[in-house]
């Protein structure tokens, strides 16, 4: 059994999902994950999204989409979760029927990087995930980030993080924080994550360290 990490980067105007691209281009709103997702046979589905912003503006949002049937805000402590019924659009149905079509397992949740893409894992077959990527939409680019045997057992080190240091690693990766030479500074992963310099400094090193005691374990 393989699994197989990608970024799924859409390359027209309508995005995943309208109600998606209304919510993103909101400049008070922020996707940060897909909790779960579901496709059914009428070809709606539901989805828990994770989020931070305004709440206001999420329901503005919502309300003024024709695509979401039902929907509930449920808040929380750092941002929101929103479950909604929607009307299934491509490129989004064409990606969901892929994973019944090639048996294949969804790694919940999907995250959203900084540009707003999704950052996705499948588990199967290699021969089924090699042809479910043939088979991606015209309109998305998959780009492979990680491959490998799959295995239950094996923790990430990353999994034990939380919602905002996974945000601010995967901003401090993207910006190029650990190339060689070094791409980005506090001060402007700070910027990309609207925290504190000081906040991403604590968030990072205590990243760095979680991850260097899994490895040492």
């Amino acid at each position: 059994m393989r699994y197989f990490t990608f970024t799924l980067v859409p390359l027209a105007d309508r995005y995943f999902h309208p109600s998606l691209a209304n919510a993103r281009q909101h400049q008070n709103l922020t996707l940060e994950q897909m909790k779960y997702i579901n496709l059914f046979e009428d070809d709606t589905g539901v989805v828990l999204l994770g989020g931070r912003g305004s709440e206001a503006a999420a329901e503005e949002v919502l309300q003024a989409s024709e695509d979401v049937v039902d929907w509930e805000l449920i808040p929380g402590d750092d941002g929101f979760y929103v479950y909604i019924h929607f009307v299934g659009r491509e490129p989004a149905v064409g990606l969901l029927k892929l994973l019944d079509e090639y048996r294949l397992v969804l790694e919940l949740p999907l995250r959203f990087t900084s540009e707003g893409y999704l950052r996705v894992t499948v588990i199967g077959s290699d021969d089924n995930i090699q042809q479910a990527l043939r088979n991606v939409p015209e309109t998305i680019d998959a780009q492979a980030t990680q491959m490998g045997e799959y295995n239950p057992d094996d923790e990430r080190a990353i999994a034990g993080l939380t919602e905002r240091q996974r945000e601010v690693l995967e901003a401090a990766v993207e910006m190029g924080y650990y190339e060689v030479p070094r791409q980005a500074t506090y001060e402007e992963i700070a910027e990309a994550c609207d925290c504190t310099v000081g906040t991403v400094g604590e968030h990072l090193n205590r990243i760095e360290s979680q991850i260097i005691h899994s490895a040492m374990d």
